[in-house]
């Protein structure tokens, strides 16, 4: 099996990678959640490093295609498990997971701000993730292309309309850094966090758009 044999996403997003040697998670072991897992491509770095991993998205072709991956691309002593089920019900259901790597990357635009808060707190409540636990989180900010296209259905949110990267009709939730911070610090009692700022340009439908995300990963105390 090669790289033209993966399904879906062929390698992790890139500040996956540089978040995962420079924090040196090579030299360690635990377990993984991930959330907006898609078809396990980030996962896959920690699952080659005998992580034992879990993922949760609400597409189920994307865990179709995780588990074809994990079950016949991928090789490693840890385990795995994917998860059809979305992100706020997840942590409604489960209790005691106490994972040691908690992330949630490229997927917090698509809900509101105020759901992305109760979910932090289902998450704490419902030990998702042990004290001490590493977390990830990238999304989008204020300056990137989407924002302010569609309707607006609450501050900082649009119901994409007509839009040229082909995700209308989902909600798109952008963010500054300081109330990303604010809030991380808030609910999670975010510690050491790094803050990293990735604005691109990037060829749509012939168009030249900009993507504007932050990455922030830290330790929960």
């Amino acid at each position: 099996m090669t790289i033209k044999d993966i399904k879906g996403l062929k390698y992790p997003d890139e500040y996956v990678i540089k978040y995962f040697f420079k924090e040196r998670l090579f030299e360690k072991k635990g377990k993984v959640l991930e959330f907006g897992c898609s078809n396990g491509n980030n996962l896959s770095l920690y699952y080659q490093y005998d992580y034992d991993v879990q993922g949760v998205d609400i597409s189920k072709d994307n865990i179709a295609n995780a588990n074809y991956n994990f079950e016949n691309i991928y090789q490693s002593e840890g385990s795995f498990e994917f998860n059809c089920e979305d992100m706020m019900s997840f942590v409604q259901n489960n209790k005691n997971l106490e994972v040691d790597i908690f992330t949630i990357p490229n997927v917090i635009s698509y809900i509101s701000k105020k759901d992305f808060i109760k979910f932090l707190e289902l998450s704490v409540q419902n030990k998702i993730f042990k004290k001490g636990a590493k977390f990830f989180l990238r999304t989008r900010t204020i300056k990137d292309y989407r924002y302010g296209l569609g309707k607006k259905v609450s501050k900082d949110s649009y119901l994409m309309q007509n839009d040229i990267t082909g995700e209308e009709g989902a909600l798109c939730t952008c963010y500054q850094e300081y109330e990303l911070i604010d809030i991380l610090r808030k609910y999670l009692n975010l510690s050491n966090f790094s803050i990293n700022h990735l604005d691109n340009q990037n060829c749509q439908n012939g168009e030249t758009i900009l993507n504007s995300d932050i990455a922030i990963w830290g330790q929960i105390e």
